[in-house]
């Protein structure tokens, strides 16, 4: 369980630490070579971190700790109605929840590392901004 929350504290955390650095950082920057290397070195240690260290922690705690295997089911075809219907009509065991929890955090990431990705470069767009409008909706020009 420890080793599940530090990795994703330390996800959370890489994360954070781009989206701090992009607020401090100009776009209007060239970017040098070395920063592009480290930049790089960075972005495949948080998408290690994202689909390799996370998931993995996951599945051994679910298997390792917690029990959770084929043989262990959390419902089982005919457990609440059993006729004139069967419901539910299948049976899903434990081991099947904990790889649906692996999938949806690779969905999870799979949107939100590219808005990520989005947000920094256009992080330095200038908003523009509105010109004073009078009550019938027509822009005030100063000098009249």
């Amino acid at each position: 369980m420890v080793a599940l929350v530090t990795s994703i504290l330390v996800t959370g955390l890489m994360i954070y630490g781009v989206v701090w650095y992009g607020k401090r950082r100009p776009s209007d920057r060239p970017t040098t070579w070395g920063e592009a290397m480290l930049g790089a070195a960075y972005v495949f240690m948080i998408l290690l971190m994202v689909f390799g260290i996370v998931p993995d922690r996951w599945v051994r705690l679910t298997d390792n700790e917690w029990g959770w295997s084929v043989e262990r089911f959390l419902v089982t075809e005919g457990q609440f109605l059993t006729s004139p219907v069967t419901f539910p009509p299948m049976r899903i065991d434990l081991k099947k929840v904990s790889d649906m929890v692996v999938v949806i955090e690779h969905v999870a990431a799979l949107v939100g590392l590219p808005v990520l990705w989005m947000w920094w470069q256009r992080r330095d767009k200038a908003q523009p901004t509105a010109e004073p409008t009078s009550d019938y909706g027509r822009p005030l020009i100063k000098g009249n």
